[in-house]
């Protein structure tokens, strides 16, 4: 989100970006108001691989992903989507948080289903415990989160919070939960690079109010940051949080 300078009625645009792991580069942007939500399917295209955060997590999203001919790899959070078995029944995420910490690891098919749509689409969902200090780490965080939003969070979502719980469509054979781990690493990149043209060009602020001239700025401003980076960081699956590999 970017927003325009300060005043009475601050306007607000939405940047919405594919970030191409592969080689390091913005491969679309798109500039639009702030009631085009953010959608992980946007721009997709046949033999992609999506990998993004929780907030994508969405079982629409999702479906129209791998209708597109695209996969799909997410970190889920701890209260959606709803997972069901295959006879339709729902199952207990913490139930299978526990089980994964009992055997290291779990993979298990399943069906991602919208709650008011009723959309479904087949999936795995693969679970690591976290390292015992990064565990203690994300629940300290999600207690934090927790206190600054002004709400009491569940005893099962901080337990959930020392698990990695990944979403994917990619088959079992080719991508063992090992290998899903190490790729979906690779996505703090992302993070790396919006933070290097914010100290670039001052995305956070922008300088103008009209949408058309907002649009523009934005751009250009985009422009000359892709311009400005000449050096690019190697692409190393060592993430900072340091979610596990393997069990």
């Amino acid at each position: 989100m970017v927003c325009s300078v300060s005043g009475p009625k601050r306007a607000y645009w939405m940047v919405h970006t594919v970030f191409d792991l592969s080689r390091l580069k913005l491969c679309s942007v798109e500039v639009t108001d702030r009631r085009e939500a953010e959608r992980l399917s946007r721009g997709v295209r046949a033999g992609e691989l999506r990998i993004a955060d929780r907030a994508h997590a969405k079982a629409t999203d999702l479906a129209t992903v791998v209708k597109a001919g695209a996969d799909f790899l997410v970190r889920a959070p701890s209260s959606y989507p709803r997972l069901l078995d295959g006879d339709g029944h729902l199952l207990d995420r913490l139930a299978l948080c526990r089980e994964a910490g009992d055997k290291g690891v779990l993979d298990r098919s399943v069906r991602i289903q919208d709650g008011k749509s009723k959309i479904e689409v087949a999936a795995r969902v693969v679970i690591l415990p976290l390292p015992p200090e990064a565990a203690a780490k994300a629940r300290r965080a999600a207690r934090r989160l927790a206190a600054k939003a002004r709400y009491k969070p569940s005893d099962a979502g901080i337990e959930m919070a020392g698990y990695l719980v990944l979403l994917t469509s990619l088959a079992a054979d080719d991508w063992p939960p090992e290998r899903l781990a190490s790729t979906y690493r690779l996505r703090w990149q992302i993070e790396l690079a919006f933070k290097r043209m914010k100290s670039l060009i001052g995305l956070e602020s922008l300088r103008a109010k009209d949408a058309d001239l907002a649009r523009l700025w934005i751009n250009i401003a985009l422009l000359a940051a892709l311009l400005a980076e000449d050096d690019l960081p190697a692409l190393d699956p060592e993430a900072p949080d340091s979610l596990p590999l393997a069990a």
